[in-house]
C-alpha cells in the first residue's frame, strides 16, 4: 500500500470523519437490506469521503486566508507605478 494513502486511512480521525464512517456503513447496510441503489450509492459516497478524508469532511472548504500568485508571493503586496494623465 501506497505511504500517503496508508497515512490518509490511518492519521486524523477526527469526530466528523467518525461521523460520515458510521453514515456511510449505515446507509450502505440498510440500502443492501433494502435493495435500494440510492442509499448505497449515498452510502458509498460517505464511506469514500470518510476513508479518503475528502470534501467538506476534512475542513478543506473555507477559503485561503491569504491569496498567493504562481511565485508563492502575497497579492495584497503587489507594487505598482500609478501614472497620472495631464
Amino acid at each position: 500500500m501506497n505511504k500517503t494513502m496508508k497515512q490518509t486511512l490511518l492519521n486524523n480521525w477526527y469526530p466528523m470523519r467518525w461521523v460520515a464512517l458510521v453514515a456511510g456503513v449505515s446507509f450502505a447496510a440498510m440500502g443492501a437490506w433494502h435493495a435500494d441503489l440510492v442509499s448505497v450509492i449515498l452510502g458509498g459516497f460517505f464511506l469514500f469521503q470518510a476513508a479518503t478524508n475528502t470534501g467538506c469532511l476534512c475542513r478543506n472548504c473555507s477559503v485561503p486566508a491569504q491569496v498567493t500568485d504562481e511565485a508563492g508571493r502575497n497579492i495584497d503586496d503587489v507594487e505598482f507605478t500609478e501614472i497620472k494623465e495631464e
